[in-house]
């Protein structure tokens, strides 16, 4: 049985970067911080086309909760894209081939757009947001350590981050499901998606940290070791929660990490909006990507 699931909450959320630094944020080490710097340069493309994806299909979901908790995923998207990009900016001050990496997605994401079926693109989506469930879940998990080692405005921005995704995890796969229904066909097209998925994001993330790792070389010509290694990102991906995917039967709510949403809650409580004021904020609709 699946548990209740978290309202999914908007939250207008716009952080000071001010006084934030590009490099050195983190006393987890600059390939820790280089491996979330191309994850966020990855980040305002792929969420795009997340909403780009789901709302292509508003106009076929009947059932009015539903209906709804995508409008509230897409929201929560657009608000992601905005902070990301704000950060980004700042990143670039040090990473001056970050932009580089969006250039890389947003032609593959493009190219994936014209040549694949629109029920491809949901599924693709779906299986993406799994991976960010993935490894928004390790990132909860060690939450408060990292909220006590990084600086507030970069440590907030990715456990609010973390916390939606959790929190709208379900919501393109319950879309899948209900407009490419649960038979042979579709669940073959969404395990597909995952295997493309998969082999495209492990490209994308070899080739993201070796450009997001560059530096100048110092005076004794050497390169500092500050490139990310895949083993890393790797580690924070749940073999357990990948491989369920592929199941007939999966549910991203299969694994309940409510108790992770939770605990950020009790110390961010002031990022949660209440639900008469969240139910007349709108955000502009997010460029098409």
């Amino acid at each position: 049985m699946q548990p209740d699931r978290p309202e999914i909450i908007r939250r207008r959320v716009k952080l000071d970067y001010a006084n934030a630094p590009a490099e050195a944020w983190s006393n987890w080490g600059p390939q820790f911080e280089n491996m979330l710097g191309a994850i966020s340069f990855l980040l305002p493309v792929g969420e795009r086309f997340f909403i780009k994806s789901l709302r292509h299909y508003l106009p076929k979901i009947n059932d009015p909760k539903l209906r709804e908790q995508a409008e509230q995923f897409i929201f929560q998207e657009v608000m992601h894209t905005r902070e990301h990009e704000r950060s980004n900016a700042e990143l670039t001050k040090v990473h001056r081939y970050g932009p580089w990496i969006e250039r890389m997605a947003d032609i593959t994401l493009k190219f994936h757009s014209y040549t694949s079926f629109k029920s491809m693109q949901l599924a693709t989506t779906c299986a993406m947001e799994h991976f960010t469930a993935i490894i928004a879940n390790d990132l909860l998990r060690h939450q408060v350590a990292f909220r006590e080692s990084s600086d507030p405005a970069l440590a907030t921005l990715w456990l609010w981050h973390a916390v939606e995704e959790t929190e709208h995890k379900a919501v393109c796969f319950d879309v899948y499901e209900t407009v490419c229904g649960k038979g042979l066909f579709a669940y073959l097209n969404r395990v597909m998606a995952m295997g493309m998925v998969t082999l495209m994001l492990v490209a994308a993330m070899i080739i993201g940290f070796q450009v997001v790792g560059r530096k100048q070389r110092g005076k004794d010509g050497k390169a500092p070791a500050t490139r990310p290694k895949l083993s890393a990102l790797a580690r924070s991906v749940s073999g357990r929660m990948y491989f369920d995917y592929y199941r007939r039967s999966f549910h991203p709510w299969d694994h309940d990490n409510m108790a992770l949403v939770d605990e950020w809650k009790r110390h961010y409580a002031d990022l949660g909006i209440p639900k008469a004021h969240a139910q007349t904020e709108q955000p502009e609709p997010a460029a098409a990507g």
